[in-house]
């Protein structure tokens, strides 16, 4: 759900944006797909506008109306919520944009590409020379529907991944450290209820919930698991998601997690661990700026969960171009500035994830943070990037939100959410 993902980011308004820039046609704005204003360039996006990745991206659209003055560039703002559940629809339409920002995985960029809805961009990548080598860059590949192989439908110009966020000043005061194995990590937890405070800001109602059950499964995954859940190669381990269940509701009766938080999104318990309300907060590197910018009367950190050899992270949401975008050109001009070192060390800097940036050139203390650990996950040999849990099937998110909300309400045993878990990963898996 990432991402994002991203998410997994939720946009703060459906307004469109305004018109950027003037008019005219130029030499540069060939590759049209019929139809439209030649001399326009359609994007959308949904990141919210204090975001390390709308920042670079408004910086892309300066750089691109510079190359091309004479191109009038019109921006629309999206949620990610409405592209979940419209993109179909909107991408199906003679009003699709160029290029837009998209939801990554089987269950959403692979359902239009199978579609018929998305470019095909291996070949455009290939003339223009973009190196697309990075593994992050796999979440752009689909063949039949299935992420990870086949043909370029989209690319990332970022990454992302799931740490453990932590308040160091709260940690400090009670004489932690960093946990490096689950019983350490579950010390800390219990050091905190010990002293009346809720250790985990977790937003049950949203993104974070399943998150947290899908990295407590991949504690009890191996290499194999892992792909047989995400790819279809091979027997689930359902065994471990049930061990995952366990320990949610186990966390829960111990006071780990608050059952109010079902009724909490994420943005609510990223502003509350942002309050210094609680110490410790399991989400994703989109926060990263955000927690630069905003946190003041503490110092943060992250580090990986411990027990596991994989977390929930990839490439990020995909750039693509419809099928009846009208000035495909224009297009993949955009598309070549975001990756440029100029924009991705620019992300990086602000506390996004870049995928090509300059190492070297990633100057601030929450770049230097994210970036470096990014790239080890990305290189690693075994384990790695986890993916997100809701990908495989369309209507997973709706279903795993459900049954984390049971499991921390003690409505359900772990086995019966599991058991519905299963039910609708088998009713949507290929073949079904």
């Amino acid at each position: 759900m990432h991402s994002k993902a991203k998410r997994w980011r939720r946009a703060a308004s459906v307004i469109a944006a305004a018109i950027l820039v003037g008019a005219g046609v130029t030499a540069c704005s060939s590759g049209s797909a019929g139809g439209g204003e030649q001399n326009t360039l359609k994007i959308w996006w949904w990141e919210n506008d204090d975001s390390a990745l709308a920042a670079a991206w408004n910086k892309s659209i300066d750089i691109f109306k510079k190359q091309h003055p004479d191109v009038k560039v019109e921006f629309e703002l999206k949620t990610y919520e409405q592209m979940q559940q419209s993109g179909q629809l909107l991408l199906d339409s003679n009003d699709a944009p160029d290029v837009l920002e998209y939801l990554k995985g089987n269950a959403t960029a692979g359902v239009v590409s199978k579609a018929g809805l998305l470019t095909d961009l291996t070949d455009v990548a290939e003339k223009r020379g973009w190196d697309l080598s990075s593994t992050a860059q796999d979440v752009g590949l689909y063949s039949e529907g299935i992420m990870g192989s086949g043909e370029r439908y989209g690319i990332t110009n970022y990454g992302e991944y799931v740490p453990v966020w932590y308040n160091k000043d709260l940690f400090d005061e009670y004489g932690l450290e960093v946990p490096k194995t689950f019983d350490e990590f579950e010390h800390v937890l219990q050091t905190f209820v010990d002293n009346g405070i809720t250790p985990l800001a977790l937003g049950s109602a949203d993104y974070p919930g399943p998150h947290l059950l899908y990295q407590l499964a991949l504690t009890h995954m191996d290499d194999a698991d892992w792909s047989a859940y995400q790819q279809f190669d091979g027997d689930v381990n359902w065994d471990a998601w049930e061990k995952a269940a366990a320990a949610v509701q186990d966390w829960t009766k111990k006071g780990y997690i608050s059952t109010d938080s079902t009724g909490i999104a994420a943005q609510d318990a990223g502003n509350a661990f942002v309050a210094g309300q609680y110490p410790i907060f399991f989400s994703g590197t989109w926060w990263a700026g955000t927690f630069a910018d905003q946190i003041k009367d503490f110092t943060f950190d992250q580090f990986l969960f411990p027990g596991a050899d994989r977390y929930p992270g990839s490439g990020g949401n995909l750039w693509v171009v419809p099928t009846k975008a009208h000035n495909k050109d224009l297009a993949y001009d955009f598309l070549e500035i975001t990756m440029s070192p100029e924009i991705q060390n620019m992300l990086g800097n602000d506390g996004g994830v870049p995928v090509a940036a300059d190492e070297s050139a990633i100057t601030t203390p929450i770049g230097k943070l994210t970036t470096p650990r990014f790239n080890e996950l990305l290189s690693a040999k075994t384990g790695g990037l986890g993916w997100y849990p809701d990908w495989p099937v369309a209507g997973m998110n709706d279903v795993l939100i459900a049954q984390n909300t049971d499991l921390v309400l003690g409505n359900v045993t772990p086995k019966q959410a599991v058991d519905k878990i299963r039910a609708a990963y088998e009713q949507g898996a290929p073949g079904n």
